[in-house]
């Protein structure tokens, strides 16, 4: 079994947030993370996106643009007062309570599945304890046939 890395990851994200990658008007162009998430992420990467319970599905797939970690002053700034995270100053603040610092991912050229993929189809390919990642999780080359997405 091929089990070579490749350049698309796979991230969870809660759904109110992850459909909003693949809206037609003002999409997501920004995820928005703590610490050092996505430290090995590089341009032209792929971000696989799946939502969180009680979704359940891998949605599609985004392609990174940049990814910086910047004071959060900066990152409120860079994200367009939140329009671009699709996040009101609320949510920010509360989300990088007590945090020096941000993590922004920016992406385009999302494609949405024509079919998203349920959990359940997931484990039935990647092993049945196969769990959605807390952070990030690299995709290997078998895992991507197995979606039969070429990235």
């Amino acid at each position: 079994m091929q089990t070579k890395a490749t350049g698309t990851y796979l991230i969870s994200v809660h759904p109110r947030w992850a459909s909003t990658f693949f809206l037609s008007q003002n999409p997501k162009s920004i995820e928005l993370r703590k610490g050092s998430f996505g430290a090995s992420l590089k341009p032209s990467d792929s971000i696989a996106i799946y939502a969180t319970m009680p979704t359940g599905k891998l949605l599609g797939i985004v392609r990174v643009l940049k990814r910086e970690i910047l004071p959060l002053d900066r990152l409120w700034q860079a994200s367009q007062q939140g329009k671009l995270a699709r996040v009101s100053r609320q949510q920010f603040d509360a989300y990088y309570a007590n945090q020096p610092s941000g993590v922004g991912v920016w992406v385009s050229a999302a494609e949405l599945f024509p079919s998203p993929i349920a959990l359940s189809n997931l484990r039935q390919n990647w092993g049945r304890r196969w769990q959605p990642p807390q952070q990030i999780q690299q995709l290997t080359s078998e895992q991507l046939r197995v979606l039969n997405v070429a990235h």
